[in-house]
């Protein structure tokens, strides 16, 4: 079963947010197949293969979310990320900046999505076994 303690477990153990992909196989480990990030409150919610919920806050700091998005914002956010460049919170606020209220993580198809405001899709990615 899906619980916050084992969730924290695994966020607590990413260093970088270029520590992405083992934090992502902890994840899935612990039996999540699919969670959000929400920028401006700082929250994640995280679904198990049951589609049960688990909301928290984890190491979310909440970030203002610009009224204009980015494309180029938010793949330079990512691309600083993942050659760990920057932590976890100011990835987050490079993606409040380029509006990015929210990303949507498939630990099943592993893919990460950035939307915009309107739910417009600005970037896809995969996501890194390793």
């Amino acid at each position: 079963m899906l619980t916050q303690e084992t969730i924290m477990q695994v966020a607590t153990s990413e260093a970088n947010a270029g520590d992405f992909p083992k934090v992502v196989q902890g994840f899935k480990a612990a039996g999540v197949v699919k969670y959000d990030y929400l920028v401006e409150p700082g929250m994640y919610v995280f679904w198990d293969e049951e589609g049960a919920k688990v909301e928290a806050q984890l190491n979310g700091i909440p970030k203002s979310v610009g009224s204009v998005s980015s494309e180029q914002g938010i793949k330079d956010a990512v691309k600083q990320a993942q050659s760990g460049k920057i932590d976890f919170e100011q990835f987050c606020g490079l993606a409040g900046a380029a509006g990015v209220p929210v990303w949507h993580s498939d630990l099943i198809e592993m893919v990460v999505t950035y939307e915009d405001g309107d739910g417009k899709v600005l970037l896809q990615e995969p996501i890194p076994s390793k």
